[in-house]
């Protein structure tokens, strides 16, 4: 598994040194999308390249590193932070992040956490029952999900919209059914047809049959079955673009 990753880090010297630790360590293990120096160069690079795995330095000139998260409450990827400081622990935590690494890094706990990482992210069993059973309802228009009570099989046509709350994902379905899965709203999208869902807002993807117009001048879009949902400006022409 290729773990698609940004370092962010004001200071020069200290990406390039764990980008190379990271390399010897685990080698084409990594797939590095940005070396960013600041909260402002990372926030497009997060929105464009939708890392699994983000490192970020705490104290950086300007914004830190909580910041970035403070203003990506919804976001689809893991976060080690890095730090020279240790009184940031309790707060880096709070903030749910996977782990936090002291600088200068040390090379024993750099890869504890990184094995650690990869354990969590191995195949489990009910993975693999999904998958095969994706495949096999490949033409039906049909996706499984795992939920906290076993497999819930869902018919493309019955989901309305996806809303997104940190790492779990809400299914809006007909007959003002819901479904919590605990999976991210970017994880869940892989499992739907591009064709029929599209994400209008960071907490938001709808299934396009279900949409009934758009307000251009209050920039929602109204469903058939009466919900009203924000269309951020950022994917506003995506949207546009997308019904011309």
């Amino acid at each position: 598994m290729m773990i698609k990753t940004i370092l962010v880090d004001d200071e020069r010297h200290a990406l390039e040194s764990l980008k190379l630790l990271l390399e010897q360590l685990f080698p084409e293990q990594f797939e590095f999308l940005a070396l960013c120096h600041s909260v402002d160069q990372a926030i497009p690079a997060i929105q464009l390249h939708e890392p699994d795995l983000v490192f970020l330095d705490i104290q950086m000139p300007q914004k830190n590193g909580f910041t970035l998260l403070e203003v990506m409450p919804n976001r689809d990827f893991d976060v080690i932070f890095t730090t020279a400081f240790q009184n940031h622990a309790l707060e880096a935590f709070k903030h749910t992040a996977f782990d936090y690494l002291l600088k200068p890094i040390d090379t024993i706990a750099l890869q504890k956490t990184i094995v650690r990482y990869l354990e969590t992210k191995k195949t489990d069993p009910i993975h693999s029952i999904l998958e095969s059973l994706s495949q096999q309802m490949g033409g039906l228009d049909i996706v499984a999900f795992s939920t906290s009570e076993g497999l819930e099989f869902v018919h493309f046509d019955e989901i309305k919209y996806l809303e997104a709350d940190r790492n779990y994902t809400t299914l809006f379905l007909e007959e003002n059914r819901k479904l919590l899965i605990s999976k991210s709203i970017g994880q869940i999208e892989t499992k739907l047809p591009e064709n029929r869902f599209i994400r209008i807002h960071q907490s938001f993807t709808v299934n396009v049959t279900k949409i009934l117009r758009y307000d251009r001048s209050e920039n929602y879009l109204v469903l058939k079955s009466g919900e009203k949902l924000s269309v951020s400006v950022r994917k506003n022409t995506n949207l546009t673009k997308r019904f011309a």
